[in-house]
Order: C-alpha cells, then structure tokens, then sequence
C-alpha cells in the first residue's frame, strides 16, 4: 500500500527536493507530513470541470488512498454523490459559479481586483479556518505587499518567507501542500508574538496578465501594485501568451491555518489549484477584452480622423453663384438614389461632386467606386464593371468581382461614360433597370444595389443624335443633371482655391508657411485656366515645391513664382495673363482661335489635341496631363485619327 506521506510512490522526494538546500534552516527539523507537487504549467490552463482533466491535476499533485490521486471516485461525505472530478459536489458548484461570476466581469481595470476578490471570497467560503493573501510581481525585486488579503475577525494573515517564495516562482515551480510546520521558519513567519503559529501552508503559481496600475513600484501601500500588462514580461513568447504560460509565475496565492484550526487538506489544495485556474483564465480573458476594445477604440479613432480629413477632401470649396447651385443640387439629390449624370470640362472637379453627393447620402458608411471608362479597352472594361471567372480570357488565373459588386450598398462613379462602347451600354442599361448580370465567362446571376453617378466632358445628346451612344441609357442616366462650371466663370473662388492649395501643400510638404502676393493673384484671376481646378492645384503645387528651402518667416509667392502652362493655342491665354495690357491691344481674332460653325465638336477636338501634342514637341504624357486624360486615352485617340487618315488616303 502507498505511503500517504510519500508524494509519488515511485520516486523518493525528500524535503531538500522540494526546497533546496538553502531552504533548510534546520537539518533536525520535523518531517512535514505532506510536500505535494503540482506543475506549474497545469495552472495555466484553461480549466474545464470535465473528469479527465481534474483527474490528470490530481494525480500529479498527490497520492492518497481512496482519495483524489489514486484514480478513484471520490464519495461527498454528506450527499454521497460519486464525483469523478476529485471535488465534493458543493466545490464544484461554488466554484462553478465562481467562474460563471468571474465570465460576467468586463474588461476595466477595476474588474481585476473584482476578479481577486471573487477568488478569495471563494476559497474563503470553502477552506473557513484559511487566511488568504494574494500577491503580484511588478519586478523581480523583494516580496510586495499583498494585493488582496482575507482574514477571519480576530487573526492575522502572515506572510510568506521570502525564500519559500523564491522556491514557488522558480521556472517550471509546482503549487505547494506542507502540514505540521509549527515553529519551522523556513515555511512561516512570526506572528506579533514572535512565535511561528501556522499549522499548514498552501502556496499556488499565478501567471495572469497583471493589470495596471498609476502606483510607482517603490511606493506602493497595501492593497495596490504597480501593475504592467502581459507583454511587458520578456520572458513570454507570443505562443505562451496566448495559452497563459510563463516560465516564472508573477504572483502567487498563499493559504494559511494556525494551530488552532484544521490543518489543509489534499481536498483543498485541489480547491486552491482549481479556483486559481479559473481565475489566470479570467485574467487573461479580461486583458484579451481590454486589448481588443483598445484596438477598438483606436480604430473607431482612427475612422473618424479619415473621414474628417475625407470630409475636408470632397468639400467644394467656393462663393460664387455657379458653385453654390451645385452644392444646393448636392444637397437636393443627396438623400434619393436616382442616378446622377455630371457634366463638366475636364478637370472641373466631377469626382469631387459625386463624392460629396455619395458621403452626404445614407450610402455614407458603404463603398465608394470610381472607375474611368476611357483608360481601359472595351474587353477590359466589361471585366473591370462586372468581373469575371476563372479561366474566362488569357490571363484570367483567379475569380475576380467587378467594380459593381465591390460597390454593393454604396455608389459606382464612371468617369467618362461617353467613351464606353455601344455593345457594353446594353448590358449596362439592363442593369441600371434592375436585372442580374453575370461575370464574364459565367452562368451566376448576379444582383447589387447600386446607386450610379455617370459624368463626362462630351455632349452625350449630340452623340445620341449621331449613333454613338445610347439613347434609352441616356435618359437612363440623365435623371439628374449637375453642370460643373469650369473654373474661368467662377471668379474670387480662384484665389480662394488657390489659397487652400497652398496652406494644404505647405502642411503636407512640411513646409514654412506660405501665402500669395497681391500680384500672384492677379495673375491667377486673368488666366482662363483651359485644364480648370487640376491646373490651378499643379500650379501651385509647382510654386510651393519651387520656393526657397531656407525661409525665415513667412514665404510670399511672387507672380513670377506661378509658373502658367504654355500649352495653349497661339499661347494667347498665357500672354494675356502675363501681358494684359499687350493682350488688350491685340485685335479679338488674335486672341482666340475661330471655329467654324459648322466644325464637328470630334473635330475640333482632334485639331486642339494636335496643337497640344505640337506644342509640348510630341511629349505625349505631357499632352495627356495638359488635356486633363490618362496617357492611354491619348494613344486610342490618335491610333484613331491615324486610322481615320489611312482610310482617307486608302
């Protein structure tokens, strides 16, 4: 029969096994009647109340016979219950509900110490005769005051010797039974009498997220710590963190009878070893949630900094009549779903209109889409509008979702829809009428809610009227119509653009401050600005970086600082506002280019893109950013005057 003094039957653990060497004041001393061993890392699992789990803590924390290490059932005494867990019923529902308690706790700071309390009041209802502290390590520096402490009306809790902790924390350290350690220094400490009363001990690892804490380690009062939160302990891998394992415990509870009372049994060391389980499992679910609302919070944060500085983005700025009519119309289609056509020159500021339509309607917190129909060929652009399947086209490797299922709940912008081909309208217009689509190379019928915002440069009832696009998509489109002023008929709102670009740049570039001269303005007021606000913010874009790097206070940006694009017909616009007392001399048919009213608005447009392309000497990007269109708008666009010309010759 095993030995119940012995810890395992098959291995000789002497008292030096348990507390070294150093730990042994005196070698005569008492034999304890019980030094039991739990691992450490047992503590630092989640704990479940199902049999083969308590079963595997029990046997490797005690042998007893016909108790909880010999693997048999143990009977409550007063129910006479079987209880394959190694607890009495009633420990298992308070502990039970201990954990239901502890599961409803949120995740502030003050919950900790709630959590602590619910533990001790806990242990303290099982274990009566038991005073209890519970401590926690800010550093490896001496023993800190106890965090939390339970004493019975009448005694005093003592606290552990320093050595006997030391043993506790070791890496890889066991929770710890002694009995009978009346007068033995090594296991207590002196009461007020000066006599060492403690009949038996209980001390338990803790490795538990330590909460924190305002209090400086070296000022701390009884009942507070200065806390730190679990990734501030370098010896705890990301893998131990998340299965609450640290090599060296950073608190431990110390459970303590006199000799007066009952001495600590092997039932409740299991109580003890199970309740602190429970409450490390708490512990790191409370720092876990308080982790996860911090990211939260931050997050919520940082969504409300990108959507103030979205919202200074898409605000039109501006007085003048033209410009407030667009922001009442704003205001006025915002809050419907109808679809929006936008017309305006290029760069006039379409996008910025469609968003402010978007991000003032209930489609706010839903995607925003923009897609420009004239930077992709019309095989791409079916694609790009409604995606496409897996092996669908050369190149088509993955499953890929189109802009009008990315815009699902939110808005879709195409930008330059008069330059989307006939064959692709059709399938636009029936899903504008509210039919499925598919994806290309698929059979899926696909169904969004999607509010459109349609914008162009060209006269789309002119090209109705000549067949090149659709008239059933155009009223389709044309439920609402904004007009963009171009820039030239907004008048003062150039100067007031142009001192918002400057204070923007100036803060982005990290810059000195800056600002525009009496006769910089001028110069920006008689220029007719043929690319509108993209030109105005290049150009001041150009003056900011331009400027002096050394400055001592204020910048003041001179008219011979703004650098005005040359790429005009004749160069008459830029001559007129460097010269406008040569200009006004000059004979009005010197100033402007005559069209003939009977010239063809493609026409027209093919000769100005001609003089551009001749004037920046055939510098083809350089043409495309003048005329306010992507670089491969431009190739199409002369690929088709090239072929037009050959069909000519031909």
């Amino acid at each position: 029969m095993a030995d119940p003094n012995r810890v395992n039957p098959e291995e000789d653990v002497t008292q030096e096994d348990v507390l070294g060497e150093q730990g042994i004041a005196d070698p005569d001393a008492e034999w304890l009647d019980i030094v039991s061993r739990s691992p450490a890392s047992r503590l630092a699992q989640p704990i479940g109340f199902s049999p083969s789990q308590a079963s595997t803590v029990s046997e490797s924390s005690f042998v007893s016979p016909g108790g909880i290490g010999d693997g048999g059932d143990v009977v409550d005494g007063e129910a006479g219950h079987a209880n394959t867990s190694g607890l009495p019923v009633k420990s298992d529902l308070s502990l039970l509900q201990m954990a239901f308690a502890m599961g409803r706790l949120d995740s502030s700071d003050e919950e900790f110490d709630a959590a602590a309390e619910l533990l001790l009041q806990t242990l303290a209802a099982q274990i009566p005769s038991a005073e209890i502290g519970l401590y926690l390590y800010v550093n490896d520096g001496e023993l800190p005051m106890p965090r939390h402490v339970h004493q019975r009306e009448g005694h005093r809790y003592r606290r552990p010797p320093e050595s006997l902790v030391r043993q506790v924390r070791a890496p890889g350290a066991s929770a710890l039974l002694a009995r009978n350690v009346l007068g033995d220094r090594t296991l207590a400490t002196e009461n007020t009498r000066g006599e060492i009363d403690v009949e038996s001990i209980v001390l338990v690892p803790l490795h538990v997220p330590t909460p924190p804490n305002n209090h400086a380690a070296d000022g701390m009062q009884e009942g507070t710590v200065a806390g730190r939160t679990a990734s501030q302990f370098p010896e705890q891998t990301a893998e131990q963190m998340q299965a609450g394992r640290m090599d060296t415990a950073n608190g431990f509870v110390h459970v303590i009878t006199t000799a007066r009372d009952p001495s600590l049994s092997e039932r409740d060391l299991a109580v003890i070893v199970t309740a602190c389980e429970i409450f490390c499992e708490a512990c790191r679910s409370l720092s876990q949630r308080q982790e996860l609302q911090l990211t939260l919070h931050q997050s919520r944060e940082t969504i409300r900094r990108l959507r103030s500085q979205l919202a200074g983005r898409v605000k039109l700025l501006g007085r003048s009549d033209k410009i407030q009519q667009v922001q009442y119309q704003i205001a006025q289609v915002a809050r419907s779903g109808a679809s929006v056509l936008l017309r305006g020159e290029s760069g006039t500021g379409k996008e910025l209109v469609a968003s402010a339509i978007h991000y003032a309607s209930p489609r706010a917190d839903s995607p925003m889409v923009c897609l420009n129909c004239a930077a992709l060929s019309k095989d791409l652009l079916e694609s790009e509008l409604f995606g496409h399947e897996k092996g669908a086209f050369t190149g088509a490797t993955d499953q890929k979702k189109g802009k009008f299922e990315a815009a699902s709940g939110g808005t879709l912008m195409l930008d330059e829809i008069g330059e989307m081909n006939l064959d692709l309208q059709a399938k636009l217009l029936r899903v504008l009428e509210g039919h499925p689509f598919e994806r290309v190379g698929g059979h899926e019928a696909i169904r969004v809610d999607v509010r459109v915002v349609a914008a162009t440069h060209r006269d789309l009832q002119a090209m109705v009227r000549a067949g090149t696009f659709r008239q059933d998509l155009f009223y389709r489109l044309n439920v609402i119509e904004i007009v963009v002023p171009p820039l030239r008929e907004r008048g003062r709102d150039i100067t007031l653009l142009a001192e918002h670009f400057v204070s923007t740049f100036v803060q982005t570039m990290g810059r000195g401050p800056m600002k525009l001269t009496q006769g910089a303005m001028k110069k920006l007021l008689a220029y007719p600005w043929p690319g509108n606000v993209r030109e105005l913010r290049n150009v001041i874009e150009r003056a900011v970086v331009m400027a002096p790097l050394e400055l001592r206070g204020t910048h003041e940006i001179t008219a011979d600082e703004i650098m005005l694009t040359r790429a005009v017909v004749n160069e008459t616009a830029v001559d007129e506002a460097e010269n406008p007392q040569r200009a006004s001399a000059q004979p009005a048919s010197g100033r402007r280019m005559e069209v003939s009213p009977s010239m063809s608005l493609a026409k027209l447009e093919r000769e100005h893109i001609q003089n551009v392309l001749k004037s920046t000497g055939g510098n083809k990007s350089q043409t495309a950013s003048i005329l306010g269109i992507e670089r491969s708008t431009l190739d199409r666009k002369l690929k088709r005057y090239a072929a037009e010309d050959a069909k000519t010759r031909s």
